[in-house]
Order: C-alpha cells, then sequence, then structure tokens
C-alpha cells in the first residue's frame, strides 16, 4: 500500500469516528430526554382541565360537550373520561339539549358520549333526570336508562328506558320488565 492510501485511509476513519461520536452525543442523548419527557407527562395522570369540544355538521346541527376536567382512557386514546360535564345539543330547526353529568366518556372520533353519575337532560320545559345517558351522535339519538324520573308541564313518569330520535324528537319511554308499567303522576292546577 502506498502512503498516499495510507493517508486517505487515515482520514476516512477519522471523518468517521467523529461523525459517530457526533451521532452518539446529540442524537442518543437526545432521545433519552425526549423519553424522560414523556414519562413526565404520564405520570402526571394525563389530567386535562378546563376541556371543550365543539362540532358541527353539513346539516348545521351542533354538539358542544365541556368538563372542569378529564383524562385520556388507559384503555382507547380516542376516549377522553370527563369531570364536571355539560353537553349542548342544537339540532337544526329545534332548541338546545342540555345534558349534565358527574363523568361522561367522550369518543373524539365518533362524538358518542356515555353520560354517567347524576345525569340530567333538560329540554323545552322537560326534564329527565337518571343514572345513565348514551348519546350516538352520528344516528342522532339518545337512550337513558337507570332510575329514570321525567317530568314535564304537568306530569312525572317514573321508568327503566327512554329513547329520543333528536330529528323527529320522537320518544319511547318503557320498562324493561313487561310485567312492571311505567308510573305516571298527573298533576292538575299545580296539585294532584
Amino acid at each position: 500500500m502506498s502512503t498516499k492510501s495510507l493517508i486517505q485511509s487515515g482520514i476516512i476513519l477519522i471523518i468517521m469516528l467523529i461523525l459517530f461520536s457526533i451521532y452518539i452525543f446529540f442524537f442518543l442523548n437526545k432521545e433519552q430526554e425526549i423519553i424522560s419527557d414523556s414519562k413526565t407527562i404520564t405520570d402526571a395522570d394525563n389530567k386535562i382541565m378546563e376541556l371543550k369540544y365543539n362540532a358541527i355538521d353539513e346539516e348545521g346541527n351542533n354538539y358542544v360537550i365541556q368538563s372542569k376536567s378529564g383524562k385520556v382512557s388507559e384503555k382507547d386514546k380516542n376516549i377522553l373520561i370527563l369531570r364536571e360535564v355539560t353537553g349542548v345539543i342544537k339540532i337544526k330547526d329545534t332548541d338546545e339539549i342540555i345534558i349534565l353529568s358527574d363523568i361522561a366518556e367522550y369518543n373524539k372520533i365518533t362524538l358518542d358520549t356515555h353520560f354517567y353519575h347524576n345525569v340530567k337532560l333538560t329540554y323545552e320545559g322537560h326534564s329527565i333526570n337518571s343514572d345513565s345517558l348514551f348519546m350516538n351522535y352520528i344516528d342522532k339519538n339518545i337512550n337513558i336508562e337507570n332510575n329514570i324520573i321525567y317530568k314535564g308541564y304537568n306530569n312525572k313518569l317514573l321508568a327503566d328506558m327512554v329513547e329520543i330520535d333528536l330529528v323527529s324528537k320522537f320518544s319511547k319511554i318503557y320498562m324493561l320488565d313487561k310485567q312492571n308499567k311505567v308510573k305516571v303522576e298527573l298533576k292538575q292546577n299545580g296539585s294532584n
């Protein structure tokens, strides 16, 4: 081997060592810092404060959901577990439907929302209290269940299930056990 080839090989080897050292010093240390930062975020319990989502579909229907706090579900990153929740549904050419609950699971992709614990739905002089309410936003329907108390105008109903079509406003109120009947209290002039 000639001296010239030996010098060229040495220079190439030194350049490769310098590049390898730079890669290890700058890039590998950066990757380790990023990993430790993400652990800090995870350790903070993924808590989100004062959350608000607003969705408007092609027909002009609007759905706003907001909460005091929330976090990303450990089972599915598209599900948010929300606390102290308010949902407002505005179907085109109708009044607002307001839903309140202590907790809700909100799907960021489908907008489906499961409200539970102290659920209250209000709409045009009607109110429904229950333990659980599931809203399918794409199909525009709501299913309410468990310990339902419906109050509207001059009546009060106790039932197991209420199904509401948000577009037609058609409601179906029934008991799960066919042997039981929906309990109805009618008030006349403010008294029974």
